[in-house]
């Protein structure tokens, strides 16, 4: 309703009255002509569907009897009603039987039969109807009917429904012209006597109240409200005299703390003077920008203290790469999310050093946040970064060092666990020793000596000589005891080819992966744990502690597998060293596997001495270790190695004697160095 909004009230009351009556006649004249429409609508099928039924019952017996120029006949006298446009009567199998077509109508298609139902169209109203004879249906009429009576009674209801609107609107409208002074009149006096108030200040004018209404209720609203504004113009006049008043005694108090000020300033650049580090204090004025900067600026940035430093000169020296991030703090203070901002920052020195400092800048706001002062200090940490990159060296060879010496402890292991199976070799090579050395073979030769001496009479010697008779069956226990010897001897050359291949096993093992230090590979997870267990296989074995798998997921991931074994080596020997400890017979290691969508955690699980909860974070320091014989460099080294896998090493344990768990956390993807 924008287009009301500027009218005077007059106009805006008689075309509101003029449009709330316009829309009221307009929807009931609507209703009406939809309404009669609709009616004859309905009155048009009933007349057409009895035409049609009277028709089709005239022409039942043509159909029954195949008297198709009787049907024609009987169509044509339809030319007696102007509205009918055409007819066509049809057999049961759907083929026309009689047509007729209003002279004036040259359309040349006809439709195909369909069951009872009528429907209007752009050309007309069409209607179907079965023709029965003795309950059955023989054929089927189409009569086409015309619209011209429906438009035109369209066209009347229209024109009554315009003449109503017109009429309506016009009484509306004389009407509207002669009430709307009831409202508009009052409103129009008040609008005067307000605009006579704003435009010459006379606040001694007043609204003649004329009714009882809401227009008498705001006329004395108005007129209280001016006695209001007058006495208040009285106030300010005298509040205005004794403000100019004040304002020249505040001059001369100004005019004293500029002075007080000016000697502030200069104790403030001689405190400056003094740090040690540099200050640039900004001074944002309306018409220019005031710099206040110390001599240790100039030091540090080595520029020239003859010239006043501007913005150019300070990035010329600076690094493009911390210029970026300078320049992202500082669109954060002008946006005001931000009052002060630190960042570490590198200046190039004329002498050709790279000086790093930590810029500091802190701004201080008036009204709307807008910036007034902006101080920045520079403090000069080069000698800091010189010992932080000295101390990241040495950290970085005390990490190579605890590796080599972790390497050396998976070696020494290595070498622990051969020796564990070489002690096998040596009992199984002297238990072959012990029966071969006891073996009864030798006697088959002096069996051979006898029965050569008496190779003339053999068959009489075995039969008739007392020790010829026990020849056969010495023979027999003599075969038993050479098969019991070779089973045993058998037996355990199998022992020393097992173990023999077991050392071969670890060597190969050991030195695959010697070989493949620091390449990154795709391994089984599984497959890394069995191959750390067979390298303590001899120790768990021969201090009997119980393997335990759980694998609850068998992942492979990428990573390099020489650091992960590292780990899992070490934490597999400290598990069988718990639970050597601990004196128990019930010696128990749990290895088991789980993984997520991101990681994989292999955790060694034992029943051993435990970790007192003081030391589950220190047992991961350096040097740190509760064996006697422990150099406290295994866990470190996993730890530093986990990390640098992208992954952690954490222990849990519920206290001494409770044994302890160590989760090894490994992304599947590696966590390689950038390039």
């Amino acid at each position: 309703m924008n287009f009301l909004r500027d009218l005077p009230i007059k106009r805006k009351l008689t075309a509101i009255t003029l449009l709330t009556s316009g829309i009221s006649l307009a929807l009931a004249c609507t209703a009406f002509v939809t309404y009669e429409l609709l009616i004859f609508r309905r009155d048009m099928v009933r007349d057409l569907a009895t035409t049609a039924e009277m028709v089709g019952f005239s022409n039942a017996p043509a159909l029954a009897f195949d008297d198709t120029k009787s049907a024609t006949q009987t169509l044509t006298g339809l030319a007696a009603q102007p509205h009918i446009i055409a007819a066509r009567i049809y057999t049961p199998d759907g083929k026309a039987f009689a047509s007729y077509r209003r002279p004036a109508d040259t359309r040349s298609h006809w439709p195909a039969p369909e069951p009872n139902s009528e429907f209007f169209g752009y050309d007309g109203l069409a209607l179907f109807r079965s023709i029965q004879s003795g309950g059955e249906k023989i054929g089927t009429i189409y009569l086409l009917s015309d619209l011209d009576e429906l438009d035109l009674r369209w066209r009347l209801y229209a024109m009554i429904a315009v003449g109503v609107l017109l009429v309506g609107i016009l009484v509306a409208w004389l009407l509207a012209s002669r009430l709307q002074q009831v409202i508009s009149q009052p409103v129009s006096e008040l609008a005067a006597i307000a605009g006579r108030v704003a435009g010459g200040k006379d606040y001694s004018a007043r609204a003649v109240k004329q009714s009882n209404d809401e227009f008498g209720q705001l006329i004395e609203g108005f007129n209280h409200m001016l006695d209001r504004v007058q006495a208040r113009d009285a106030e300010l006049q005298a509040a205005h005299d004794q403000l100019e008043k004040r304002v020249a005694e505040r001059t001369a108090s100004l005019r004293q703390s500029q002075e007080e000020i000016a000697q502030k300033e200069a104790q403030l650049r001689f405190i400056i003077e003094a740090v040690p580090f540099s200050v640039t204090w900004i001074y944002y004025r309306e018409d220019r920008i005031e710099r206040l900067v110390n001599q240790a600026f100039f030091r540090i940035t080595s520029l020239d203290p003859k010239k006043t430093p501007d913005v150019e000169d300070v990035r010329r020296i600076s690094y493009p790469e911390d210029l970026k991030r300078q320049d992202e703090f500082r669109d954060q203070l002008v946006r005001g999310e931000t009052d002060e901002f630190s960042m570490e920052k590198r200046y190039l020195h004329a002498s050709g050093e790279v000086i790093w400092v930590v810029l500091t800048i802190k701004v201080f706001r008036g009204e709307q946040g807008k910036i007034l002062q902006e101080v920045s200090t520079l403090v000069d940490i080069t000698e800091r970064k010189r010992a932080e990159l000295e101390l990241e060296q040495l950290h970085k060879r005390l990490l190579e060092t605890s590796r080599q010496a972790g390497m050396a402890e998976v070696a020494t292991g290595v070498l622990h666990n051969v020796g564990n199976v070489l002690n096998s070799v040596n009992v199984s090579a002297t238990l072959v020793s012990d029966h071969v050395r006891r073996s009864k073979i030798s006697n088959l030769g002096k069996l051979c000596a006898m029965l050569s001496e008496h190779g003339n009479d053999l068959g009489t010697y075995l039969t008739a000589d007392p020790k010829g008779k026990l020849i056969p069956s010495y023979l027999s226990t003599l075969t038993e005891n050479l098969s019991t010897e070779q089973k045993s001897i058998v037996v355990e050359l199998e022992n020393l080819r097992k173990n023999i291949e077991h050392i071969k096993d670890i060597v190969a093992m050991q030195q695959n992966y010697a070989k493949t230090s620091g390449v990154v590979e795709t391994v089984s997870v599984p497959d890394l744990v069995e191959d750390a267990i067979r390298m303590n296989a001899g120790s768990l074995a021969r201090h009997d502690v119980e393997i335990s798998r759980d694998y609850q997921a068998r992942p492979v991931i990428t990573l390099e597998k020489n650091k992960v074994l590292q780990i899992i080596v070490n934490l597999v020997r400290n598990a069988k060293y718990a639970c050597d400890e601990s004196g128990r017979s019930d010696k128990l290691l749990t290895t088991r596997i789980t993984a997520t969508d991101h990681s994989v955690s292999i955790t060694i699980i034992d029943n051993g001495v435990g970790i007192p909860r003081e030391n589950l974070t220190r047992i991961f320091a350096h040097g740190f270790t509760t064996r006697k014989d422990g150099h406290g460099f295994g866990l470190h080294t996993g730890a530093l190695a986990a990390k640098e896998l992208g992954g952690s090493l954490t222990a849990e344990s519920n206290g001494p004697g409770l044994g302890a768990t160590f989760i090894l956390t490994l992304p599947f993807k590696p966590n390689l160095p950038p390039s």
